[in-house]
């Protein structure tokens, strides 16, 4: 899975999740004319031909070999690895072992990803040009196109590639809603309504009131409950009906709720401070004295010589790829706890970033939403995509490590900012540049021994 998971972000029908959606459906341009249903592939996984669909993911990989990590795997050996794990198809029922014929076995972790390729190797030879959208999430489709002969049209399409693989369609209610995940969508005259969708069927089970759970957790269920609903639309009374009918049911009335309070300990908040030296360390501890703040300081010895000259990383995992896409000069890709440079070979621009994760995972990251810009319209790589490369082919970048093995998430961020400080990168959105140049700002002030006081107080 972790081979092959990169290949979703090829499959350009493919979302994960209803924000993907949404922000798709937004972005589209919707004629008055627009028709709009649903597709739904019935029983997918049980009616895929499993060679034909390691056929279409293997041709995928050699597309995009040099786009993704092959793990040192050639394209036959993945093969192999699939025919193998494909053959265990084996289940029991009623004391009776059965051995599946066809398709997919349920249970098999890469069965939703082989169903995704093969899908969208379908759909590319399906689709008309009086497609507008076309977003599926596994098995469920929706579509919107010019008139709804081109729906009819696509509909047939579909149907006819493969002999097992049928879809079934479903179109808007009579108040004009079309469900598809956890959101239904409305459109009239060129105009999308987008709310927020429970199946009838649903059995609403959440966190129940009575339960022995703490209280705090009874109230994070109610936010995230109104707040996944907000997230996909504004309030309506349909919505707050929904909920409260939700809460009703399990136990939760309206009325004055007993309110959760954080544990305070009776001396005070630990505050960790880094001790520089004993008169600095009086006069801190007198302010706090002075101010009554409820905290209690304790100072950290500074680092020692052996801290400082010895890494904790020294035996990091190194990359074994011989072609790896960021590891050229040196082997960066799996380091952990960096702060890095980026530059875009498109057009020479730079960006400037920190992760305490294998830097790898945060390059793959900024790929997709170079790849991708609709789906991460806020990412920086996203706007640089859209305003600088618009009808360009996602460049490639250069990284560069400027500072490694930084365990401690606030030297990342303090060495981020000053490295934006110094290259000004023209990637950063403006809210990290300004947050930079204030850290840094702090920073230094923080420096002189006069103004550590003011600076933490």
């Amino acid at each position: 899975m972790k081979l092959l998971s990169p290949l979703l972000h090829y499959v350009g029908a493919h979302i994960v999740n209803s924000e993907e959606f949404i922000n798709a459906i937004k972005q589209c341009r919707v004629p008055k004319s627009a028709c709009y249903v649903n597709y739904d592939a019935v029983s997918l996984y049980t009616n895929i031909n499993n060679d034909a669909a390691i056929k279409t993911l293997l041709e995928l990989v050699n597309i995009h070999s040099k786009e993704v990590s092959m793990c040192g795997f050639a394209i036959s050996d993945i093969e192999v690895l699939l025919e193998a794990t494909l053959a265990c198809n084996v289940f029991r029922f009623d004391n009776n072992f059965y051995a599946q014929r066809r398709g997919l076995a349920m249970g098999i972790r890469i069965a939703p990803l082989l169903a995704i390729i093969y899908l969208d190797h379908i759909e590319k030879a399906s689709l008309t040009n009086g497609i507008l959208l076309y977003k599926r999430y596994i098995d469920d489709v929706f579509a919107i196109g010019s008139s709804s002969s081109e729906l009819a049209a696509t509909l047939a399409n579909l149907n006819a590639k493969d002999e097992n693989i049928k879809f079934t369609v479903e179109e808007p209610d009579r108040d004009g809603f079309l469900p598809f995940l956890n959101v239904k969508v409305r459109i009239r005259d060129g105009t999308t309504e987008i709310r927020w969708y429970k199946k009838q069927s649903s059995k609403n089970i959440i966190l129940h009131s009575r339960s022995a759970h703490p209280t705090y957790m009874k109230a994070n269920v109610v936010r995230n409950l109104v707040g996944t609903s907000e997230r996909i639309a504004a309030r309506n009374s349909e919505t707050v009906d929904t909920i409260e009918r939700i809460l009703f049911e399990n136990g939760y009335i309206s009325g004055n709720m007993a309110t959760w309070r954080p544990y305070s300990a009776p001396d005070g908040i630990a505050l960790v401070l880094p001790y520089l030296n004993e008169r600095l360390a009086q006069q801190v501890n007198t302010i706090v004295k002075r101010s009554q703040l409820p905290v209690r300081l304790i100072f950290k010895p500074p680092p020692t010589l052996k801290e400082l000259l010895t890494s904790s990383r020294v035996y990091e995992n190194r990359c074994d790829e011989e072609e790896c896409r960021y590891c050229t000069d040196q082997k960066i890709c799996k380091l952990r706890g960096t702060v890095y440079l980026i530059k875009c070979n498109g057009c020479g621009q730079r960006y400037v970033g920190e992760s305490g994760r294998p830097l790898r995972k945060r390059l793959d990251e900024h790929r997709r939403a170079f790849n991708r810009p609709q789906a991460y319209p806020k990412n920086s790589f996203s706007r640089h995509r859209t305003t600088v490369h618009t009808r360009d082919a996602p460049p490639e970048f250069e990284v560069t490590v400027l500072h490694r093995n930084l365990d401690n998430p606030v030297d990342r961020k303090i060495m981020e900012a000053r490295e934006i400080k110094r290259y000004q990168p023209e990637i950063n959105s403006r809210e990290e540049l300004v947050e930079a140049l204030k850290l840094i700002a702090g920073h230094d002030r923080s420096n002189s021994s006069e103004a550590v006081v003011e600076v933490v107080f």
